[in-house]
C-alpha cells in the first residue's frame, strides 16, 4: 500500500498500553512523502477518536462525519501523535482537506514549540 501524507487510513493501534490508543481507527498520516517513499518501516500519524469533547483546545482537531472518508465525527488527537509500523496500515479511507491540513500542521507546530 502506497502511504500518503495527508491521507487517512484505518491504521491498527492494537494492543492499547497506557495513552497509546488501540484498536483500528483512522489516522492521518504527518510524515513526509519523501520519507515515506524512502521506504522507511514507520510513519508518524495522528489517530482519531469519536469520543468528542465539548472544548477540545489546541490538542484536538474535529471533522464532520463524510470529511476525510470518515464514517462519524471525529477528533483528531493532535497530542497523540505516534510512528506506527507500516505493517498496521489496512486500507485508505480519504484525503484531510487542504484546510484542514493546514490547520493541523500548525496546531502540531505550536505543541511541539517549532
Amino acid at each position: 500500500m502506497e502511504i500518503k501524507r495527508g491521507h487517512v487510513y484505518i491504521v491498527d493501534f492494537n494492543p492499547r498500553v497506557r495513552t497509546k490508543p488501540g484498536k483500528l481507527r483512522p489516522a492521518v498520516v504527518l510524515q513526509s512523502d519523501l520519507m515515506n517513499e524512502a521506504g522507511y518501516p514507520s510513519t508518524i500519524v495522528i489517530p482519531t477518536t469519536t469520543r468528542l469533547v465539548e472544548e477540545p483546545g489546541i490538542l484536538r482537531l474535529h471533522l464532520e462525519k463524510g470529511q476525510a472518508g470518515l464514517e462519524q465525527d471525529s477528533d483528531f488527537l493532535v497530542g497523540q501523535m505516534i510512528a506506527v509500523a507500516n505493517a498496521s496500515f489496512r486500507q485508505e479511507i480519504g484525503v484531510l482537506p487542504s484546510v484542514a491540513m493546514r490547520e493541523l500542521e500548525s496546531r502540531v507546530r505550536i505543541i511541539l514549540s517549532l
